[in-house]
């Protein structure tokens, strides 16, 4: 028992030694930190910009956090840590004159701030730079790092969609016609991090330029192209097949309906497509993505298959005397070479009881002329369509 209350009022004498001693420290330090607050703030006037400067050079930084292109309102949003720098001799002090303190943190309401305002903001009229707290140094240069929400307009681009890459500026400039700001880049303008990719696009490039003597004296764009990988898969792939569908119909038997319910098969299934894409394709353009050209003619390919369908069904069907120049035609073919060119060859059926034979094999023949024709200038106009409307990937330089 005698031996505890020893040591509790030995470590009773040392708390209170230790303590003590912090305690001054921290209200010392606190002593000069609120004098210095005190001298500063006695005559300052928050409303007007540093004295005997004719404009007040300020250097902003950017820092993206995250961002957002939504294609469907022609808005882009960023969110970013915008970082400003200047000079106010008014707040300059002598450190050895405040114990030592070369820093101080101060409420931005209580010192003046440069008003760097979003030019092309989708609100013009709203402004607000919400900034809570500055850090101020002993030469007078001011730090603020306020996290601004930016968000304006940017025209969507989809002529190649969905390979589709869009260009979004922000412009910015002295928000107060009062003040002579004159607002500077700060190393590389802007700084992504791990903010390239985000809600479905990817930063690819990114250029600023500054003008501090037109009113927006800071832009930079940023060039962002679509994470199309889904989308490539549900678009390109379906077009593939209806082509391949249309294709395939012309090669089976003219007599046979399967010919005829595929090729109406592949129409039907092309209007379903073009609801398909209505579902993903963005509104808000006014440039037509290249791949509904693609749909539309493969429709007019289509259509035209099955009309030549009943055309070629009605020419296998004669019986009559054929034409002098349809007869030439399929013994000059049938009779060389040419006839190892024609895909697919249906052939007449022969009977007995049947006395126009002859005159139904030339008709047959010249129907396997144009429906080998026919074959070769589709897959000739699918071909030309592949390379003319199909989405191209963007060049590896974005």
């Amino acid at each position: 028992m005698f031996l505890q209350t020893i040591l509790l009022i030995f470590l009773g004498i040392l708390y209170a030694s230790y303590s003590q001693d912090c305690v001054r420290l921290v209200s010392k330090e606190d002593a000069w930190d609120k004098k210095l607050h005190s001298d500063k703030m006695a005559n300052y006037r928050f409303r007007q910009p540093p004295r005997n400067q004719s404009c007040v050079p300020v250097k902003v930084h950017f820092q993206l956090k995250t961002f957002a292109f939504d294609e469907y309102a022609d808005r882009f949003t960023a969110k970013m840590w915008t970082r400003m720098i200047w000079r106010d001799e008014r707040l300059a002090w002598s450190p050895q004159e405040y114990g030592g303190v070369s820093k101080m943190v101060v409420l931005a309401t209580d010192i003046w701030t440069p008003s760097l305002k979003l030019l092309n903001s989708v609100d013009p009229d709203y402004f607000n730079m919400d900034m809570e707290e500055c850090l101020v140094h002993n030469n007078g240069e001011v730090m603020c790092v306020p996290e601004q929400i930016y968000e304006s307009f940017c025209i969507t681009k989809l002529r190649n969609w969905p390979f589709d890459v869009q260009n979004c500026t922000l412009q910015f400039g002295d928000g107060d016609r009062l003040s002579t700001t004159r607002f500077r880049f700060k190393g590389r303008a802007i700084t992504l991090d791990a903010a390239e990719y985000g809600n479905g696009w990817n930063i690819m490039q990114k250029e600023f330029k500054e003008d501090s003597d037109s009113d927006v004296q800071l832009s930079f764009t940023l060039t962002m192209e679509r994470q199309a990988s889904g989308l490539v898969a549900v678009l390109i792939g379906p077009c593939v097949i209806l082509s391949i569908l249309t294709t395939a119909s012309i090669l089976m038997n003219v007599n046979d309906y399967i010919r005829l319910g595929l090729s109406c098969f592949s129409l039907i299934s092309h209007f379903v497509f073009v609801f398909f894409i209505d579902e993903f394709l963005p509104k808000h353009s006014g440039d037509t993505p290249v791949i509904l050209f693609f749909v539309r003619d493969s429709i007019i390919l289509t259509i035209t298959s099955v009309l030549f369908t009943f055309v070629l069904s009605k020419i296998v069907k004669r019986e009559t005397v054929p034409f002098e120049w349809v007869s030439l035609v399929s013994n000059k073919v049938f009779f060389s070479f040419g006839k190892y060119l024609i895909l697919p060859r249906w052939r007449v059926e022969p009977d007995s009881k049947d006395n126009n034979v002859n005159n139904k094999e030339i008709w047959t023949n010249m129907a396997n002329i144009l429906n080998s024709v026919y074959l070769v200038v589709v897959i000739i106009v699918y071909i030309i369509l592949f390379r003319s409307y199909m989405p191209k990937e963007p060049p590896a330089e974005y």
